[in-house]
């Protein structure tokens, strides 16, 4: 998921190269992720360690990226890379946390059912040159497993939450375009972008 879903570029790193819908592999955007087994053998060490070289690398022209999913660099492996920087607050209303770059292994979340669905924006990597209106839950309960075998969790509200499940829904073979409904709006980014800056500009004249 990109921060703030504008028009990205891709790494350069050699290992691993980003896969969109209109490469020659795209089929591993479709293939459900296998789930990782611990203790990590070296092979799964050596994805981990280019996997965050090209998660660093990944530039958006406002910034670092906010997540990264295994499959959307060829690789169906149940692991995931997040961040929320403090930059993020300035930029959207409901970043309610502050995350470092994080891999985690094999998450899964469970949906807070009583805090409900929010309509967002949202933009991929793997769509390229497109955004979508997409609803999410507004809060979940996550857990997932550090390189090291060890069992994390906890609540995650706003766009956190959003992002979790974004790249989640990538080892399920989901796309965020799968998840539009009719009163979704999905439109390229340069038109979406005029609206974003449109609505803005009225919230902040009323």
């Amino acid at each position: 998921m990109t921060n703030n879903l504008n028009k990205t570029s891709a790494s350069s790193h050699p290992a691993l190269q980003l896969v969109t819908l209109n490469s020659p592999e795209h089929n591993v955007l479709r293939t459900p992720a296998k789930a990782i087994k611990f203790p990590l053998d070296s092979e799964t060490q050596q994805f981990i360690q280019d996997f965050r070289i090209f998660f660093n690398d990944l530039k958006s022209p406002l910034g670092n990226p906010a997540g990264l999913a295994a499959p959307q660099v060829g690789h169906a492996r149940r692991i995931i890379i997040i961040q929320v920087p403090e930059s993020a607050k300035a930029r959207r209303k409901d970043v309610y946390d502050v995350v470092p770059p994080t891999l985690l292994i094999n998450p899964s979340y469970t949906p807070v059912e009583a805090a409900g669905e929010n309509k967002d924006w949202e933009g991929c990597f793997s769509v390229p040159d497109k955004m979508g209106e997409v609803y999410r839950y507004n809060e979940i309960h996550y857990t997932a497993y550090t390189p090291e075998g060890k069992e994390i969790g906890g609540v995650a509200r706003g766009f956190l939450a959003r992002l979790i499940q974004h790249e989640i829904g990538h080892l399920n073979a989901e796309l965020y375009i799968d998840r539009l409904r009719p009163d979704c709006r999905y439109d390229s980014i340069e038109n979406v972008m005029r609206m974003i800056k449109a609505t803005d500009s009225a919230e902040k004249s009323e």
